[in-house]
């Protein structure tokens, strides 16, 4: 029987871990890089993808310390999408160490950033971890309007619809589930 309160059930699972396990290799190269020269976007674009990349090998806890570590130096940028991938990478690091209430301030400002870049990618992206958040606190009808959102975003775009079709058709579900 699906359940709201396990984070495991609408959590992304990287088909291969293998390639997973040797992209987050190769994105601590590239972050040692952006560090050693001093470059402000590239530090943070780069936070942000390995930070995700941890977070999607269940290396939650490595990803917000990393995260973390550069929240002042995002913070300090304005008008550079990396910049809203790196909220919404935070806001979920957040969301899977059990923090899922802060983490809906990040993703708010994920998908604000997006929205002012006009970054409709990272906003679709945003909004569906988001509802993904809300799911996870029992709060279907907010989770599933965030989630239609996100897939609206996705077919103007043209691109990856099946997860956020999938994520409403669990909502469904739970529901269900609650009406039994």
């Amino acid at each position: 029987m699906p359940s709201a309160a396990n984070p495991e059930f609408m959590r992304f699972t990287a088909p291969d871990a293998s390639a997973l396990a040797a992209a987050i290799a190769s994105a601590r190269v590239k972050l040692a890089a952006a560090e050693a020269s001093k470059d402000a976007v590239a530090i943070v674009d780069q936070a942000a993808d390995l930070g995700s990349m941890l977070t999607t090998a269940k290396q939650e806890h490595e990803a917000l310390k990393l995260l973390r570590s550069h929240e002042q130096l995002a913070g300090s940028l304005t008008d550079e999408e990396p910049l809203a991938w790196y909220w919404n990478a935070l806001a979920t690091a957040l969301q899977y160490c059990n923090n899922r209430e802060v983490a809906e301030h990040y993703f708010a400002k994920a998908v604000n950033t997006a929205q002012a870049g006009g970054w409709a990618r990272i906003e679709a992206m945003a909004l569906h971890h988001w509802g993904r958040n809300l799911v996870e606190q029992g709060r279907l009808s907010e989770a599933e309007s965030r989630i239609e959102k996100a897939l609206s975003i996705r077919e103007r775009l043209g691109e990856r619809q099946e997860s956020s079709r999938n994520a409403l058709l669990r909502i469904a579900q739970l529901r269900v589930a609650g009406d039994a």
